[in-house]
């Protein structure tokens, strides 16, 4: 009887711990190179927070690492520098590939991102297709001005 006591024990024992949740390890408050960075972009101090977002590279930490990488991403989207914009989401891309950090608010911040430099992307190059086709109106413009113009110097030849 004391055998299967203690066993009844030991397995009530096993299920319970099996079945508690472990407990949350408590959240890490963010580094204060993120915190000063976060600060002055939402102040639009946007070279500030750049110089912050570059101290923040260099902290070890590689969540906040790829932080940083999507802030200056951030950034470049803002001043449409769409070749750093790719350069940084690449590298970002990269580290979350190598060091996964299990953390969904970085993976949809990565796919916002991916998304917004598409739509930048798109609206640079219908942008662009807008000016050229602007630009052969205008010249398309400029040719029948000239047509104009010498068609009636050759009425006004024909004339005398």
């Amino acid at each position: 009887m004391p055998l299967r006591l203690s066993c009844l024990t030991l397995l009530c024992t096993f299920v319970i711990s099996a079945c508690q949740t472990p407990p949350t390890p408590p959240r890490t408050p963010e580094p204060i190179e993120i915190q000063t960075a976060l600060q002055h972009l939402e102040n639009k101090q946007y070279q500030a927070a750049a110089t912050s977002f570059q101290a923040a590279l260099n902290t070890g930490s590689e969540r906040v690492s790829q932080q940083a990488l999507a802030g200056l991403c951030l950034l470049h989207l803002q001043n449409q520098d769409i070749a750093a914009a790719t350069s940084t989401l690449d590298e970002l891309y990269q580290r979350a590939l190598r060091k996964p950090q299990g953390d969904n608010s970085l993976q949809m911040l990565r796919i916002s991102l991916q998304f917004n430099l598409e739509s930048t992307l798109r609206l640079n190059l219908e942008s662009q297709s807008r000016q050229a086709a602007e630009a052969k109106q205008q010249q398309l413009h400029n040719e029948t001005l000239a047509l104009q113009r010498a068609l009636a110097k050759l009425r006004q030849l024909s004339l005398q």
